[in-house]
């Protein structure tokens, strides 16, 4: 029977191999398809005829000239108009969920998705990664066995619509077609249960019983407490004792460097494939094409129009857009998207470099809102889990979590970096620590090596380290748990570093 089912699904996948080809023949194309359908399905709705989406359809320039780059915030007017129950406003559709997504300090966000959305954004971008694990290995076998599944929460129905809502990851879980949901476990209702570490440990007792597993996935920092758990449960070394036969993890929402080290412990077969995704609330972005790589490939046929605003224009206020075809490999880009669930040209919040434009594959560097320009060194994210990985690497050190803010120039002192860092192996002299992490940022940012030249305007960063389980902890006091929510690594001001110190300091 399982040689029947792989049979059937490498034959379905076929057609997604086929796109997957065009990334590397025709991005081009693929992307004016893209646009062309949001614009043509959309055209009769309250946005579509506000924004003259009839007249503007096979017209980029157009486009971008007639409407306006939006926040959240500003699409807020049409949105609370689908909140409150009125149809066809941003979409065609009529919503089936709500899509629910927020920062660590922010307000929850809303997004109404409808099952469209989901089937032509997220479980394409799904299906295109499948298709890129069999370009690597042909012999795979995803419904050999059964797949793990940790996915966010569903959290009630909406108050106004009546609809479920909840967690992307979790909405996604709940649209696999039932004829699949017995290749995986746990089954919907633990899978998007809302406390988390009751359902870590349902999900290890269940798995720790379970024969076989091919395919994992999810955040890392949620995945390795419930591996721990499932060898205190079953015994063994590493994951492998426990399933001889897994194959792949699938990851993303979280920079996978610094937990790489650990998760090669866990699956060490020289073949075992990390695969690493970009997948949001907003869209299923890019997926992991080739292994040795470490860059993704953008992908350009799941529901999403893609527009880049160079990162040093946008910080002064520019908001001039370049479409795919515009970027350079190198600069660093805002990321601007326009979506078939009814967001259009919206800033994603990403940091991105493209590392080639034939065919277009990038990486994340962080978050607009991450990172730290107090003393004008422009410090990314990148760059300081990238010196963090040094440091580590030279020590044996291996840390679960971090973050950092400033802590500002006074009349007799220079201003330094505060790091709170919580290690998974703390390091055995943390004064080689410190100095290695000094000389690796010194070395990746030139203004930071400038403001540090003679502790001009910075001096060296001041450490605190975090106890086992602080970070998470944290989150939960927040009511964050789970996936979507992630600790926000760079902070330009005082606001989260002063919040961390005040609990850790307890």
């Amino acid at each position: 029977m399982l040689k029947v089912v792989n049979s059937l699904f490498r034959t379905y996948l076929g057609r997604y191999r086929r796109e997957l080809a065009m990334h590397y023949e025709d991005p081009l194309e693929l992307q004016r398809e893209v646009l062309d359908e949001i614009l043509r399905v959309n055209r009769n709705t309250v946005f579509g005829r506000d924004h003259n989406f009839h007249a503007i359809i096979k017209d980029v320039k157009r486009f971008a000239a007639e409407v306006p780059l939006r926040t959240y915030e500003e699409h807020l007017p049409y949105l609370q108009r689908v909140l409150a129950g009125e149809n066809r406003v941003l979409v065609d559709d009529a919503p089936d969920w709500v899509s629910t997504t927020s920062g660590t300090t922010g307000a929850t966000k809303y997004l109404p998705v409808a099952h469209t959305s989901i089937r032509d954004i997220h479980l394409k971008g799904s299906w295109m990664s499948l298709a890129c694990l069999y370009e690597k290995d042909e012999d795979l076998q995803v419904f050999g066995s059964r797949n793990l599944l940790i996915g966010g929460a569903l959290k009630g129905l909406h108050p106004t619509l009546n609809l479920p809502q909840g967690d992307i990851s979790a909405l996604i879980i709940n649209s696999i077609p039932r004829i699949m949901r017995p290749f995986y476990i746990p089954d919907v209702e633990l899978a998007t249960a809302v406390n988390y570490e009751e359902k870590i440990e349902k999900i290890a007792r269940l798995a720790a019983k379970e024969e076989g597993i091919t395919v994992l996935g999810g955040v890392p920092t949620w995945n390795l407490p419930l591996y721990r758990r499932i060898l205190e449960i079953h015994g063994g070394e590493n994951m492998l004792d426990v399933w001889p036969e897994a194959r792949v993890f699938k990851h993303g929402g979280v920079n996978f460097a610094p937990y790489r080290a650990e998760f090669k412990k866990l699956f060490p077969a020289k073949d075992f494939i990390f695969q690493e995704i970009y997948n949001a609330t907003e869209g299923f972005f890019g997926v992991q094409d080739k292994d040795e790589l470490r860059t993704m490939l953008l992908l350009l046929n799941a529901g999403v129009y893609y527009e880049f605003v160079r990162w040093e224009d946008y910080q002064r206020g520019s908001r001039y857009t370049v479409p795919i075809d515009g970027v350079v490999a190198g600069e660093v880009y805002v990321m601007i998207i326009t979506t078939l669930a009814g967001l259009y040209r919206y800033p994603m919040g990403d940091l991105i470099e493209f590392t080639e434009t034939n065919p277009y594959r990038l990486k994340i560097l962080g978050r607009t809102q991450e990172f730290i320009n107090a003393f004008g060194e422009d410090l990314l994210r990148s760059e300081a889990e990238g010196a963090l990985m040094q440091a580590c690497g030279a020590t044996g050190a291996t840390v679960r979590d971090f973050t950092i803010g400033p802590v500002y120039i006074g009349v007799d002192r220079p201003g330094r970096h505060h790091w709170v860092v919580e290690f998974e192996q703390p390091p055995e002299d943390p004064e080689q620590f410190n100095q290695l992490l000094d000389d690796a940022l010194i070395d990746a940012n030139y203004n930071y090596a400038a403001k540090r030249s003679n502790d001009f305007a910075i001096s060296r960063h001041e450490l605190t380290v975090a106890p086992p389980g602080f970070f998470r902890d944290w989150l939960k006091s927040r009511g964050k748990q789970g996936g979507q929510h992630k600790v926000p690594r760079l902070s330009n001001d005082r606001k989260i570093l002063e919040d961390v110190l005040k609990v850790v300091n307890l």
